[in-house]
């Protein structure tokens, strides 16, 4: 069973934010100028390699939506 982590941090960067959510640790909040933004973790799992990508897109309002992708790259057999 994996490990679970009690994400917290706080960044100084104006575009950043104090958040629980936890891609809000990882991704900028709302700009000017900023469309998207994405994040990919490689990780070797039993059956190969655990891709898992998230990504932020920006709304023209100001807001965002974030999705999450997982492919498992299989071993060569």
């Amino acid at each position: 069973m994996p490990k679970e982590f009690n994400t917290k941090a706080t960044f100084t960067k104006g575009a950043r934010v104090v958040s629980e959510y936890t891609n809000d640790m990882i991704f900028e909040q709302p700009r000017d100028g900023l469309i998207k933004q994405e994040f990919v973790n490689y990780e070797n799992v039993s059956n190969g390699v655990k891709v898992t990508k998230t990504t932020r897109v920006f709304t023209s309002i100001g807001g965002y939506d974030d999705t999450e992708s997982v492919t498992i790259l299989p071993r060569n057999m």
